[in-house]
């Protein structure tokens, strides 16, 4: 079987029944005669979900690099509006360009910033499954929105879990695994008694002790 990535990187001049410039030349059977096998067309397809979740990874890098950027050049850029609504030390320019050229509203740019912030500096172990392709983005929104909030061996170990399930599930599976688990390490731990139930079983042995059948005294 050959190579997904010889499929994936190679020239549009190397890609059967097609011209140099990269048309499509005329075929009776259609694009199937263009790999050997169906696992070999599927994989062509992963590797390529792959390089869109490793371009991910680069653009919240790059996000994060840009935002830090702009944060260190506060004289550059109008100082941000304080809202209780956005977050603290976010220049309203640099919001407005990037919700204007990745063509989003200004809310969606935020929540970008934040999602790359929070990949690069809290959670770089989902970061690099996603740069290595083996989540997805929406997985790394999944790990990073069921995490959030955590304290921080909560959220670690939370992480940990999702990723190894993230390898073998859909996104919306691997939400199902996340809110059973965040949900157990958000509840309180059960006192090994409640007061009342404490008192009660020291009563009882005392009345036990103090009979001399052995039997509770009334």
């Amino acid at each position: 079987m050959r190579s997904n990535k010889v499929l994936v990187t190679r020239g549009p001049a190397d890609v059967p029944g097609q011209s140099p410039r990269g048309a499509a030349a005329p075929r009776e059977s259609g694009f199937a005669n263009g790999f050997a096998d169906l696992t070999e067309a599927v994989d062509a397809v992963a590797a390529v979900d792959a390089l869109l979740a490793s371009l991910a990874a680069s653009r919240a890098v790059l996000m994060e690099s840009v935002r830090e950027w702009v944060a260190d050049q506060p004289e550059l850029f109008d100082a941000p509006e304080v809202d209780a609504e956005e977050p603290a030390g976010l220049a309203p320019e640099l919001v407005e360009r990037l919700a204007r050229v990745l063509r989003m509203p200004e809310s969606s740019a935020i929540a970008l910033i934040e999602e790359s912030r929070a990949l690069v500096h809290e959670h770089p172990r989902t970061l690099a499954a996603l740069r290595g392709g083996h989540i997805t983005h929406a997985h790394a929104q999944t790990i990073l929105g069921y995490t959030d909030g955590l304290g921080r061996s909560n959220r670690v170990a939370l992480e940990t879990r999702l990723l190894k399930h993230a390898r073998s599930t859909t996104p919306g599976e691997l939400s199902l695994v996340a809110r059973i688990e965040r949900e157990r390490r958000l509840r309180p731990e059960r006192p090994t008694a409640a007061p009342v139930v404490r008192q009660a079983a020291a009563a009882r042995r005392q009345r036990l002790s103090a009979s001399p059948t052995g039997r509770p005294t009334r």
